[in-house]
């Protein structure tokens, strides 16, 4: 019996509403993706959570940590979100042995949209933006 395989999955999601939120009311929604997550992860076939892990940072200075370990328990929480906001980004990492990443991407999505499309939200792909020209707008420099 070999050992099952680890192929982690990455991403940054963007979760908007059409007006602000409370931070509980964001809280509670992020925490029902993870456990959401974490039981899609548990059927989609034999597995191991190792982590499920979302972070999100806020321009406050507050940030809000979701872990979830398995789909018996519920995701655990460090942080807060700071109230009326209508948007976050959200970094997503997720590591499940044996579940190829394409299935672990799948199953990301569809419970991300399906509780989106529950809440009245829309939910994208946080691409990072290109690296910044240092060159420009930064003094340089020069030995003479």
């Amino acid at each position: 019996m070999s050992a099952p395989t680890l192929e982690p999955y990455a991403t940054q999601q963007r979760w908007q509403s059409a007006a602000p939120l409370l931070g509980e009311a964001w809280q509670a929604l992020l925490v029902a993706y993870l456990a959401g997550l974490a039981r899609a992860c548990d059927a989609a076939g034999p597995c191991v959570i190792g982590h499920i892990k979302a972070l999100a940072l806020f321009d406050t200075g507050d940030y809000l940590r979701l872990s979830a370990i398995s789909a018996a328990f519920p995701p655990t929480v460090d942080g807060r979100v700071p109230d009326g906001l209508a948007a976050l980004s959200l970094s997503l990492n997720v590591l499940v042995y044996g579940l190829p990443a394409a299935a672990l991407q799948d199953l990301t999505w569809r419970t991300a949209a399906a509780l989106a499309q529950n809440h009245a939200l829309t939910l994208a792909e946080d691409l990072p933006s290109p690296p910044e020209d240092h060159a420009h707008g930064n003094m340089r420099h020069h030995r003479a």
